[in-house]
């Protein structure tokens, strides 16, 4: 990771010789192509600079933030339905564009051809990469593989339809998984590899198959988002678990199981986000981070400082589809019809639970470098499923830029999951393909029951009418719930939404948090003895009140909805934010000032 981290720091301007914000080339000098372009060193420099485009320290961990298993106090202009042709400014190309300059100037016959392809396939990689989040996010847009002068026609081009777009961007990978050269997990997990390509391959035939089978008929707008389009979505999803089906066949990558969970918030699924080295055996792509070189990321500080981030919690709603340990449905109440405390709660249940939020077994550092039990911190945790996924376990690292814990940007879990999803919609999905895919994610969570090797049959009536009312199949909708749960907070769960024409969850799904048994009453949630919250309504009680160190004043977004048949008579959190939900939120839109430049754009539907 040093020497790539020099190599960046000391060759960036190579790498952005051809960036600029638009699609128009600046003329090179020849010579200074030959220094790029004249031998291998050159051309592994400029490809190191393609990292750049990737998430790293001051987003890797909070790529997701946008999404409905997430209270948070505040909210985007795109979430409260207020987003408009002259907010959006992201219409930018310059990195497809320094993408497409060095894939047309790879061409010194002094470099071995073999060399050349494979630095042109991680090239390929990275444009299907660039390419895939401008599919997500604005739909058709012009396909443009070269480098464009001011002269070119091309450069005042339409948008292509979604086919074009799609076809293109499987043919780079394709081209990529038949050209790069690394076939085993590479150095620190931090550079792309054969299997890098197909596994992105998966997601984006996965994302895209979906896409077409659900807005078809399943969105206002679906019938013109796919005008033109002949490619089907069951090809698309095919593709999907053939380049998924090649990973887990021939791949080099496996779970990680090295560490059964026990108490105290760690276990082998958290060993992949904590880790000061990626866990290579199932990580195939991380963002790396270093005290020694000065790169340290921001998850304590984004998730355990009151002075920073937006106090981003995981809801009720969410933390109950996590099943038991047993592989039972929860239940939110006891034998004797009584809610759950929250240590009753965050025991006995699918062990990613306590190794993503703070359950009540958790402990981290104190101030004496001594693990000790740690509630949720109520002054910032809007619901009390206060998220630790991320987050190292020693309140040293909490109130400034200082984590040295890797972030994996892929992993084989995703293609395991991919395959499952890809197979199911096909209605192909086998009881083997089951047991190899959620059947073993599951037993790494320590689930011990239920359904680890056959299909399931019975629909979740709570997961079906809270997140999926539209889903009847029980294999998907148990899908849906492991890559909810598996992938939650690593950056996927709004594309989820929008590929599953599920959009209106944002709108509805509720942002509610854990029970108090009475308000006025100081509560200890873990069970350790000590008093973690005080909840209240009395806007002046913090001044003077006898709990005032754990006061939870209740604001105007924050609510105690007292339970009707709740024999103690409780309350459950909750917290509101005017979020708002229109079809035409599945694209963005152009902005207007791109069109304003280029009047063979056509405006998105419904902007």
């Amino acid at each position: 990771m040093k020497k790539l981290v020099y190599i960046l720091s000391s060759f960036v301007v190579l790498g952005l010789l051809a960036v600029s914000c638009d699609l128009t080339e600046d003329p090179q000098a020849e010579a200074g192509r030959a220094i790029v372009f004249g031998d291998e060193s050159g051309l592994r420099s400029y490809t190191y600079g393609f990292y750049t485009y990737l998430p790293d320290y001051s987003n890797a961990h909070k790529i997701n933030v946008m999404h409905d298993h997430s209270a948070k106090m505040n909210i985007g202009t795109y979430e409260q339905g207020a987003y408009t042709v002259n907010t959006s400014t992201s219409w930018s190309w310059g990195s497809i564009r320094n993408v497409n300059y060095f894939i047309k100037y790879n061409v010194d016959p002094n470099v071995p051809e073999e060399v050349r392809n494979n630095y042109t396939g991680i090239a390929r990689l990275f444009r299907a990469l660039l390419y895939y989040d401008k599919l997500v996010t604005y739909g058709n847009v012009p396909w443009i593989d070269k480098p464009l002068d001011p002269t070119d026609e091309e450069l005042y081009k339409t948008q292509d339809n979604r086919d074009v777009i799609i076809s293109h961007i499987i043919e780079d990978l394709d081209y990529a998984a038949d050209n790069i050269l690394a076939t085993g997990p590479t150095p620190s997990a931090n550079t792309v590899n054969k299997w890098t390509a197909l596994a992105l391959k998966s997601r984006i035939c996965l994302f895209e198959g979906t896409f077409r089978k659900y807005h078809a008929k399943g969105s206002q707008y679906g019938a013109q988002y796919l005008e033109g389009c002949t490619i089907s979505a069951d090809e698309l999803l095919k593709a999907a678990a053939d380049a998924a089906l090649e990973v887990i066949n021939y791949g080099p990558y496996k779970l990680h199981t090295g560490t059964v969970y026990e108490s105290g918030g760690r276990g082998a699924y958290r060993d992949l986000f904590i880790s000061d080295t990626p866990v290579s055996e199932e990580v195939m792509l991380a963002y790396m981070q270093s005290k020694d070189l000065s790169r340290l990321g921001e998850a304590n500080w984004y998730y355990n400082s009151t002075s920073y981030g937006p106090h981003l919690s995981m809801t009720r709603a969410f933390a109950k589809t996590y099943l038991n340990a047993d592989g039972s449905i929860y239940n939110e109440k006891t034998a004797t019809g009584a809610y759950k405390t929250f240590a009753q709660e965050t025991a006995g249940r699918d062990a990613r639970l306590c190794q993503t939020i703070r359950g009540a077994d958790y402990t981290r550092k104190n101030n004496t470098g001594s693990y000790e039990k740690t509630a949720p911190d109520m002054s910032l945790s809007l619901t009390g499923y206060q998220y630790t996924k991320y987050v190292m376990d020693d309140v040293g690292y909490d109130n400034a830029r200082s984590n040295d814990n890797d972030v994996p940007l892929m992993r084989y879990a995703e293609v395991l999951l991919n395959y499952a999803e890809a197979k199911a919609e096909l209605g192909s999905i086998t009881a083997d393909d089951w047991s190899k895919t959620i059947g073993a994610l599951r037993r790494r969570a320590g689930i011990t029951g239920g359904d680890l090797d056959k299909l399931p049959t019975v629909v979740d009536t709570y997961l079906q009418k809270t997140f999926y009312p539209n889903v009847t199949s029980p294999v998907i909708l148990e899908i849906r719930r492991e890559r909810a749960i598996e992938l939650i907070l690593e950056g996927f769960r709004l594309t989820d939404l929008k590929r599953w024409a599920c959009g209106s969850n944002w709108q509805n799904a509720p942002w509610d948090g854990v029970y108090i048994p009475a308000l006025n009453t100081p509560v200890d949630l873990n069970g350790d003895g000590v008093n973690d919250v005080y909840v209240t309504e009395d806007a002046n009680y913090q001044k003077s009140g006898t709990y005032k160190s754990i006061a939870m004043t209740l604001n105007s977004n924050q609510k105690a909805v007292k339970i009707a048949d709740d024999p103690a008579g409780g309350y459950l959190l909750g917290y509101e934010m005017p979020r708002k939900w229109n079809d035409n939120m599945y694209i963005y839109p152009v902005p207007e000032i791109v069109i304003q430049k280029n009047e063979a754009l056509k405006q998105n539907p419904g902007w």
